[in-house]
């Protein structure tokens, strides 16, 4: 649990917020495009209670930039027409995840575990 105040790692950050609410964003244009809360909770990785939770506004609040609530949108008109593999819907949320986050994924975070490409030293 987050304590106010507390400095949060980048991949916290990436964990506790920014994911949820691309999760959030995805859910909500995955209903409109009348896609099964079932199926949105197969392409999320989470179960359809949980849908409801983000589509209730329950979970995910934080607010994600244009951009980013942009690439969800495509991403679920994609989804719903049957256009792109179950396989790719990972990478292209981490895509969404890159826009949300901004340039700086991976540039200068301590988080070396998450974010570095290089293998450490022990």
């Amino acid at each position: 649990m987050l304590i106010k105040g507390e400095i949060m790692l980048p991949c916290g950050e990436v964990h506790w917020k920014i994911l949820p609410a691309i999760s959030r964003e995805l859910a909500e244009c995955l209903e409109k495009e009348k896609v099964t809360r079932t199926r949105i909770a197969q392409v999320i990785g989470t179960s359809p209670a949980a849908i409801s939770q983000y589509i209730s506004g329950k979970r995910g609040g934080m607010k994600l930039s244009k951009d980013a609530a942009g690439a969800c949108r495509a991403l679920a008109r994609k989804i719903a027409s049957g256009k792109l593999k179950d396989s790719s819907i990972n990478t292209e949320i981490a895509k969404i995840l890159s826009v949300a986050k901004g340039t700086g994924l991976g540039k200068n975070d301590p988080c070396i575990i998450c974010m570095s490409p290089k293998k450490v030293k022990t």
